[in-house]
């Protein structure tokens, strides 16, 4: 979406912060959800922190120093979501899987539950939060490339000829 914007428009960078605080205020939305357990927001908070990675990737609008940090710890987020994403809570297993309590299905959700909760709640989840937030109040853009007004100027002598540039 926001490559289509900028070959259109050469001031993408609205559209692509506006777009980046969206993506940061739903992940930040689906947070409680996924403290509670919740299989789908778990999906959807790693889709928005998806997204955010995938805008701070696009090296012609942001500086690449100031989000290469960013987008290492979204990952990290987005893998630590990924096995709760993934895995069914016992009340939603199948009633053959019922039966069978040997599987481990009801442990593997509660130990991705535990994944997921340590890393929200921890000092990282914190700092990338207000990062995140700091990093959309007043996002680094890159400023555009300076033509160079030397060519101009050699295409100009160039023109002119031998005989005119003695004048």
């Amino acid at each position: 979406m926001l490559k289509a914007l900028e070959k259109t428009n050469h001031n993408a960078e609205p559209v692509a912060s506006s777009f980046l605080f969206d993506q940061v205020a739903a992940l930040l939305c689906y947070d409680p959800a996924v403290r509670s357990g919740g299989q789908d927001a778990s999906g959807a908070m790693s889709a928005a922190a998806g997204q955010v990675w995938s805008v701070l990737g696009d090296r012609k609008l942001f500086d690449r120093t100031a989000v290469d940090t960013l987008r290492a710890e979204l990952a990290w987020l987005t893998e630590a979501l990924a096995p709760l994403s993934r895995s069914a809570p016992v009340h939603e297993q199948t009633p053959g899987s019922l039966q069978n309590p040997v599987s481990g299905q009801g442990t593997a959700y509660e130990a991705a539950y535990g994944t997921a909760l340590t890393a929200l709640e921890s000092d990282r989840y914190f700092r990338l939060v207000a990062d995140l937030q700091q990093f959309c109040s007043t996002p680094p853009v890159r400023q555009p490339r300076r033509r160079h007004h030397y060519r101009d100027d050699l295409k100009s002598c160039k023109a002119l000829g031998p005989a005119d540039q003695d004048a």
